[in-house]
């Protein structure tokens, strides 16, 4: 199914089929900030929403809902999701001892069930197949294997990669030879071990900036292990933070009936000079057996028949719904937790791989132990609220028993069946009434057993261990030599794109630069990369110079490795608005070589061949349809691509594969306009 993201302003953002049907609608709750840059995972199931607040927010493209919140040093001035290929997957995944440690454990545990609807509003797991591709999938399996990484460049100068959206290595600084600079474009080979940026310095200057990942082949088929397994253990906190958060919407159902009808007593009461607290009265009743008028009146008047089964009904629901939660939910997620840090733990203590992943046997063991304890908290609530609601029902059974009995001049029939059972009416009155079970597992911020903090403990616990493996990785992240593409350029003036081009027999860096409007060239070069790991990338470079003549750039994007599509906007105004595309390699094939290391002058001042281009794929529009933005998919099976109208309000979706020009070209574009 093919997605359509549209931003009609700086806060919001729409997600729509194909067909013009709106799936959901995405607003910055905050005023001032705005939406920066969007990048699809490759497999379409997350948006990636990077916004001025510092936030790069991951969205479910089922609901808008957002599953995860990346926090950056600024704000994104590039963003980029890739996967790796399957050759480069299986690859990695040759070590010696693979085949023994991918034994998933968790596969012979119970599944995880997906949270009730009532659960709060922004739980995610309220879907299966949220649930299921977060949790309980194979953690071997060949998608789970097959690494894909998201790459943020913000503007202070710093990259960010996040292995599965969620294992971060962050705060990877430039070069220093280069003054402040801002990624503007990015790109990655197919195994993601070599990437490419066009940045933005401070002094104007436009470089291309290349970059090896080391760790990327040296850690092999633990890199996917240790970035999958941390994820799973981030979704499963999670998800266990969702539950605490219903079993707390739950209590405070249950606890706000029970201060409802308690301060219905206490106006009841209110006339009584010789009343003392609200407990004392009901002990006093339930010990003596004889109630007093007031009783009777509160009984009668403010709770009635009606009253009572609400207040039974709630409490009921609400002993039961965290029960459930406890049971179904909450410690099978921790069980499940503990044995994939476990598996962590292992990796940790095996001296030839663990040592140099950076992972610490000793936090994990700690992880481990706050698992258990919050198992163990899990069962001593179940037990602490199972005993409370043994005397609840007790306590509620007497007070529509006392309720009978007020209204019937005979008095209440006793019901040998179920007796009043006085001390266990009394002990829910001196100790549950004031102290509610749920209050210490709640409430008690500071307390040994408040439950969300101590999720709120491993969550920083976590995070300091897999940061410890992100520090290893940084230190296999080596830079290159920036090079000079142009110079006076100013980024909001600029169209780049970039792609690497891999074959068999070579790996070629291809960027596409157009200077600014004013400028009727488009500089096209393409530079070899070194198949050796320990070189970043050739000195030897191809440039051609596209001549524009009546148009100008208005967007580029690579379709595939073949073709490169364009926005194009006249110059004059007879001039046609036009998508078109151009053939890479008939481009490269006329391009001039040159030496990088010979001279630090801009490439663009040093490319001297100039060709015209031959356009093909051309499609032109009416002034009834002025394109502002366009967007390709130039994936196997998904080639398509669509332009937006200036109106904001109609796209275009028209097949990459159509050469068909002139009047059925038209008709087609007439079938395929969507109005939103």
């Amino acid at each position: 199914m093919d997605l359509l993201t549209v931003s009609p302003d700086p806060r919001s953002l729409w997600l729509y089929r194909m067909s013009g049907q709106l799936v959901w609608k995405f607003t910055l709750k905050d005023g001032k900030s705005r939406i920066l840059n969007l990048a699809w995972k490759p497999d379409g199931k997350i948006l990636a929403v990077s916004c001025s607040d510092g936030l790069l927010r991951l969205c479910d493209v089922n609901n808008g809902r957002i599953i995860h919140e990346i926090a950056i040093n600024n704000s994104g001035s590039c963003v980029g999701w890739f996967a790796e290929d399957s050759k480069a997957c299986q690859l990695r995944n040759l070590g010696p001892f693979d085949n023994i440690l991918k034994i998933d454990i968790t596969s012979s545990l119970p599944k995880l069930s997906v949270l009730p609807n009532t659960s709060t509003p922004e739980s995610i797991f309220t879907s299966k197949t949220v649930l299921d591709s977060m949790i309980n999938s194979n953690l071997f399996s060949e998608e789970a294997l097959a690494i894909d990484m998201l790459v943020n460049g913000c503007s202070d100068s710093c990259l960010a990669f996040n292995i599965f959206g969620h294992f971060e290595i962050s705060n990877i600084p430039f070069p220093e030879k280069l003054s402040r600079m801002q990624p503007l474009c990015h790109t990655t080979n197919d195994d993601m071990s070599f990437h490419a940026f066009l940045v933005d310095s401070e002094d104007h200057g436009l470089y291309l900036v290349p970059m090896r990942l080391h760790f990327i082949r040296r850690f092999g088929s633990d890199l996917a292990m240790i970035s999958s397994i941390s994820f799973r253990i981030q979704s499963l906190l999670l998800y266990i933070s969702d539950v605490i958060s219903t079993i707390e919407a739950d209590w405070k159902a249950m606890n706000d009936a029970l201060k409802r009808f308690m301060k219905s007593a206490d106006e009841s009461f209110a006339g009584d000079d010789d009343l003392g607290p609200i407990q004392l009265k009901l002990l006093e009743t339930a010990i003596m057996g004889v109630p007093d008028a007031s009783f009777k009146k509160w009984v009668n008047d403010y709770l009635s028949d009606r009253g009572i089964r609400a207040w039974r009904k709630i409490a009921v629901t609400g002993y039961e719904a965290i029960r459930k939660l406890i049971l179904e939910h909450l410690i099978p997620a921790c069980e499940r937790a503990m044995v994939l840090v476990t598996h962590l733990r292992g990796l940790a203590r095996w001296r030839e791989r663990g040592v140099h992943l950076g992972l610490n046997p000793e936090m994990f063991t700690s992880i481990i132990d706050i698992f258990g304890k919050l198992i163990g908290i899990g069962h001593d609530l179940l037990w602490d609220l199972n005993k409370e609601y043994e005397h609840f029902r007790a306590f509620i059974h007497w007070i529509k028993y006392v309720l009978d009995e007020a209204i019937n001049d005979e008095g209440a029939a006793d019901d040998p069946q179920n007796p009043i059972e006085t001390v266990k009416v009394a002990t829910y009155v001196t100790q549950y009434l004031s102290q509610p079970t749920m209050r210490q597992y709640c409430e008690q911020i500071n307390g040994d057993k408040h439950l969300s903090t101590i999720v709120g403990g491993l969550k920083e616990s976590c995070a300091m261990a897999f940061r410890t493996a992100a520090d290893a990785m940084k230190v296999h992240v080596v830079f290159g030599a920036p090079m000079l593409v142009a110079s006076n350029v100013k980024a909001n003036e600029l169209q780049i794109g970039a792609r690497i081009l891999q074959s068999d027999n070579s790996i070629v860096l291809c960027a596409i630069v157009a200077k600014s409007e004013k400028s009727d060239k488009i500089l096209v070069m393409a530079t070899q990369i070194s198949a050796n790991p320990a070189v970043i990338m050739s000195q030897l470079t191809k440039v051609v110079l596209l001549s524009m003549n009546s148009y100008k750039m208005g967007q580029l994007s690579f379709i595939d490795d073949e073709k490169i599509m364009f926005l194009l906007h006249p110059t004059s105004a007879e001039g046609t608005h036009r998508v078109a595309s151009l053939e890479l390699q008939k481009l490269l094939a006329y391009g001039q070589e040159i030496d990088t290391s010979v001279s630090s002058d801009e490439i663009w001042a040093r490319a001297k061949n100039t060709m015209e281009p031959v356009w093909s794929q051309c499609r032109e529009f009416g002034e009834s349809f002025e394109p502002v933005a366009m967007a390709v998919n130039g994936r196997k099976g998904r080639r398509v691509g669509c332009v937006l109208a200036d109106d904001g309000q109609r796209f275009l979706v028209f097949d990459l594969d159509d050469d068909e020009e002139g009047e059925d070209e038209e008709d087609e574009e007439e079938d395929s306009m969507m109005e939103v």
